[in-house]
């Protein structure tokens, strides 16, 4: 997802552990609130390889710098609980909300696979913030980034940016462009000039591993969200299987006026109805079946208008009734033909 350029300014004395939940949370919250709902410290801890501490001391010290808010949940056993976390002043809002403008902010894209690769997860936290810059300032003006070489090391070394010496510096800047090689570093006329290698920066083709949208990975957390409210235990695979059915349905789903996900988390619930809390696998089919169900007994878009048609006359007059159906000429001659 998208990180607001403002939002850099507040990175450069984050620890390790809370740039890389920022990032997480970035990378699978949702564009318009900004906020990654449902997260769980054993998926944070699994990808990152940290341990279930560094998950609450990186959120409380991202909360304390002004950076993130958060709202605990806990689910109805009371066994596990996750964290709706927001990223302050990070919302993308779609076209029609009073603060669409703010969509043309710009903004660093972590959903791109750099920010997902091993090497940028191994990277220092002050090395993280310098290529989340580095990014910033080659792409906005889309030929690199140039500095004066004395004038580069003056400002970088300030508190306010990485607050370390030159040569920690150029240690930092061979670890960038050298080792992990995510941009090409060079002095010509006594400027630097950085630019992000495009190679290692372009993303991948549909269907290419390593290849996932903004949505892909929004959907997989909100599949993940319910899967752990439930205690379900999965793998990858059925993982992924019940995440494809967002999009084998989506379409039908909202041509009844539905969102899919709303309904997909019904499915899985009630996939594992009467399992004994601790015996909760994750099957992708009986999930199938149940959101078909669902679909099958959904009514119409068509049907529901009428209904509101119907209801809303109701409401109005006095024939709030089902009215019947008279031949008025056979009751008349019924009455004339009376003998009363």
């Amino acid at each position: 997802m998208k990180l607001k350029y403002k939002l850099l300014d507040k990175l450069h004395n984050v620890s390790n552990s809370e740039m890389d939940l920022l990032v997480w949370v970035v990378q699978h919250s949702d564009e318009r609130s900004g906020t990654m709902y449902g997260a769980y410290y054993r998926n944070y801890c699994d990808e990152y390889g940290r341990c279930k501490q560094s998950f609450y001391n990186a959120l409380y010290g991202l909360k304390q710098k002004g950076i993130v808010a958060y709202r605990r949940n806990r689910n109805d056993a009371c066994t596990t609980s996750d964290y709706d976390i927001t990223v302050l002043d990070n919302a993308y809002p779609w076209k029609g909300s009073k603060e669409v403008t703010y969509r043309n902010e710009g903004y660093v894209d972590l959903a791109n696979p750099v920010f997902r690769s091993q090497e940028f997860k191994s990277l220092k936290a002050k090395e993280k913030y310098l290529a989340l810059e580095f990014r910033k300032r080659s792409f906005e003006t889309g030929k690199g980034y140039k500095h004066g070489v004395k004038a580069f090391y003056e400002m970088w070394s300030r508190e306010a940016y990485l607050g370390v010496s030159e040569r920690t510096i150029r240690s930092y800047m061979h670890t960038l462009s050298k080792v992990c090689n995510f941009f090409s570093i060079g002095i010509k006329d006594g400027f630097y000039r950085i630019t992000s290698r495009i190679s290692s920066f372009r993303k991948p083709q549909k269907g290419q591993d390593g290849h996932k949208y903004d949505q892909d990975m929004y959907n997989e957390q909100y599949v993940r969200m319910a899967l752990n409210r439930d205690n379900i235990k999965y793998n990858a695979e059925s993982l992924s299987d019940t995440v494809h059915l967002i999009y084998q349905y989506g379409a039908a789903f909202a041509n009844k006026g539905a969102d899919v996900k709303r309904y997909i988390e019904k499915a899985i619930h009630s996939s594992v109805a009467g399992t004994k809390w601790r015996e909760r696998e994750l099957s992708a089919a009986t999930v199938h079946y149940n959101l078909k169900a669902l679909l099958q007994h959904m009514p119409d878009t068509q049907d529901q208008d009428n209904k509101k048609v119907n209801t809303s006359s109701g409401e109005k007059g006095f024939n709030n009734f089902n009215q019947r159906d008279y031949d008025w000429n056979e009751m008349e001659n019924l009455l004339f033909n009376s003998t009363i």
